[in-house]
């Protein structure tokens, strides 16, 4: 019974969590601790509601008290739920996870009668939601392990072109433009809606003499002459039917030597690894998309797949949940 109700207790503190991001009380309680009548009043919200909030964030381990000072963040939650700008920051998923779950509603029919509702069918506010929530997988990898990626960061610091599969809403080329001044990037999407979004962010950082997007049909091929080419989270939201063609489409887009790095889930292997800490959160993102049609592949079926398309594997990696390899087009 104490995990069942742990579970559900998970299920309202991810709303705990969007609720103190959205209102900005995780902000408020940065800038200093305060009594929770005070953080009403200093926000426009209901005093009854916050005190109650704030003793729930409390009771999750997501705030501290203390006396004659109230409520304060709790560490590293300031980091990872009040500042948008940190590489470590996490305010975005609570949103994602919620909207994800809305999915919910039509789980039992699906099962049924095995139908799907792919990502590229949600509506634009879920969109809206993966992009803000997923900007700052980039940062992650450049602050933390981009110097031990063999050849990426070189790439990057040498000018060269870059090419992002699946862009999204354009985090990564943006992120990347902005940080190596030298470097060209393109990200190509089936998506619209989210490639609106890219042109946005491109715009509002005057990345435009060096970033662009462009839409791709599913079964195009892409443009050519990159040195690198990067996938966030893209592998397994692809139709199984083309992840071979897509790779080989990656390989034929890359010049001799160039690389393709790719960030993404990968699920267990064995019935042991189903239980392994490290890995749980992908067998939770294979259940929450399986309706969408995605397939999480285990960590051999990604290193074959590359192998069939022509990759040479260089490096792998792990990241918190996600699984980074670095091949090349020999």
């Amino acid at each position: 019974m104490t995990r069942l109700f742990g579970y559900i207790r998970g299920l309202h503190a991810t709303y705990v969590m969007d609720l103190g991001v959205q209102l900005g009380l995780f902000t408020a309680l940065a800038a200093a601790p305060r009594e929770p009548e005070e953080l009403a009043a200093a926000l426009g919200l209901h005093p009854f509601y916050v005190r109650k909030w704030c003793e729930t964030a409390y009771s999750l381990e997501l705030l501290e008290w203390a006396r004659g000072q109230g409520y304060l963040l709790g560490p590293h939650i300031g980091d990872l739920l009040a500042n948008p700008d940190h590489t470590y920051y996490m305010g975005g998923f609570p949103t994602i996870h919620l909207r994800v779950a809305e999915d919910y509603a039509h789980y039992a029919q699906r099962f049924r009668d095995g139908g799907t509702k792919p990502y590229q069918a949600h509506d634009s506010a879920f969109f809206g939601a993966v992009a803000d929530g997923l900007r700052t997988l980039p940062l992650m990898l450049l602050d933390v392990l981009a110097a031990e990626l063999p050849g990426v960061q070189e790439k990057m610091q040498a000018g060269g072109h870059l090419l992002d599969i699946g862009c999204g809403a354009g985090a990564a080329v943006c992120e990347f433009a902005a940080r190596f001044p030298a470097l060209h990037c393109l990200g190509v999407d089936v998506e619209p809606q989210s490639l609106q979004l890219a042109r946005t962010a491109i715009a509002a950082r005057g990345l435009g003499d060096r970033a662009a997007v462009q839409q791709v049909a599913a079964d195009a091929p892409y443009p050519d002459n990159f040195d690198l080419a990067t996938m966030f989270l893209v592998l397994h939201e692809l139709d199984p039917a083309i992840k071979g063609s897509v790779l080989r489409r990656c390989h034929a887009a890359l010049r001799p030597g160039g690389l393709l790095l790719i960030l993404d889930e990968a699920y267990p292997d064995s019935q042991a690894g189903l239980r392994d800490p490290a890995v749980a959160f992908s067998v939770m993102a294979q259940w929450f998309e399986m309706t969408w049609g995605n397939v999480v592949n285990t960590r051999a079926e990604i290193q074959g797949m590359l192998a069939a398309a022509g990759f040479a594997l260089l490096a792998e990696t792990h990241l918190s949940r996600f699984y980074i390899v670095v091949a090349e087009k020999r």
